[in-house]
């Protein structure tokens, strides 16, 4: 077998290349062993070239997919930061929006800090500290009312940085903590105040504090003056309000009646009696409309406006009597609207 096979490897063979015409034949020779390297080298090759065929489609298809997926990934990552970035202009937006109500509140604290103090000056009979605390009110209200019309905003958009986010923060929540914190104490504050004006109102209705008649027109004061008769200097001893015939004539407080009736001087009259002491007496009606015994409230229709008795014209006068002397109704009476 070895033999033969030798002998097959060694034997010779020739190419002729005959090409048409007149040309030479091409004469190749080469032995069998040679033509077998070629085939194996040439199958080699086509294995070769068959398997990074393969190996190459195969890289092809996997970097394909990476791209696809890196694509994928990179979309996702985008909408991710896209995302965030929405997000983070969610929660900007409503810092802001929880800074503007966190001054709202300091606003309506300031406010009720002010109401309170405009209470306990009422409570307190303190005109003078009123004034200040309305005019302070006033100026705010005018610095407000300034600002709202100024027109309107402008500026260039600067996004704000990590800092002040941060301080924005900060502040918020120091205002928010601080107005907590101030509530309650503020709450109790306003309570103990209203029981104070609840003790001021029933001390208000006791006394002459209100005013008599639709009508605030004095036509004569407490007083010396010149008799509207005689034109001698006498005492007055009440005060006069003009209106017209039939208008209504309020109790100046809580009370009771005591006395009514008529006389040439006083003309039609009723007397009413008050828990603080003081009495009211109410002259010159032209209808008595409550009797000797009624209890009355403050502000309660007791009479009709007249010009009975010794008067020159439709007036009441009203007289405020303190320990059995007659005092000026000035200081009790308040027209409405009246600064305590």
């Amino acid at each position: 077998m070895k033999l033969r096979f030798k002998k097959n490897v060694n034997r010779r063979y020739t190419l002729l290349i005959v090409p048409e015409g007149t040309s030479p034949v091409f004469r190749f020779k080469f032995r069998f062993s040679y033509l077998l390297a070629i085939l194996v080298t040439a199958a080699v090759l086509l294995c070769s070239v068959l398997v990074l065929y393969a190996l190459n489609r195969t890289h092809t298809n996997r970097i394909g997919t990476l791209e696809a997926q890196l694509s994928n990934s990179s979309d996702q990552f985008r909408n991710t930061v896209v995302n965030k970035e929405q997000e983070i202009d969610r929660l900007l937006n409503e810092l802001m929006e929880l800074s503007k109500k966190s001054k709202t509140i300091e606003a309506k604290m300031s406010e009720l800090e002010q109401l309170e103090a405009e209470l306990k000056s009422i409570t307190d009979g303190g005109s003078s500290k009123t004034k200040d605390t309305t005019a302070a009110v006033d100026k705010n209200a005018a610095m407000d009312s300034l600002a709202s019309d100024e027109g309107g905003v402008g500026g260039e958009s600067i996004p704000l940085t990590e800092q002040d986010v941060a301080q924005l923060v900060k502040e918020t929540k120091e205002s928010i903590t601080t107005s907590l914190q101030e509530m309650p104490e503020l709450q109790q504050r306003l309570e103990q105040t209203k029981v104070s004006i609840q003790e001021y109102k029933a001390l208000m209705a006791i006394l002459p504090t209100f005013w008599p008649t639709d009508s605030t027109r004095i036509t004569s004061d407490f007083g010396e003056r010149e008799d509207p008769f005689t034109g001698r200097l006498t005492k007055h001893a009440g005060m006069d309000i003009g209106g017209s015939v039939g208008d209504p004539v309020y109790a100046a407080a809580n009370g009771k009646v005591v006395d009514t009736g008529y006389t040439s001087a006083r003309g039609n009259y009723i007397t009413i009696s008050h828990p603080s002491g003081l009495k009211t007496n109410y002259m010159h009606l032209s209808k008595i409309l409550t009797k000797v015994g009624d209890s009355v409230k403050q502000g309660d229709t007791i009479a009709e406006l007249g010009s009975t008795g010794r008067s020159t014209g439709p007036h009441l006068h009203i007289e405020v009597v303190k320990n059995g002397s007659t005092v000026d109704p000035v200081n009790y009476l308040r027209k409405p609207g009246e600064e305590e």
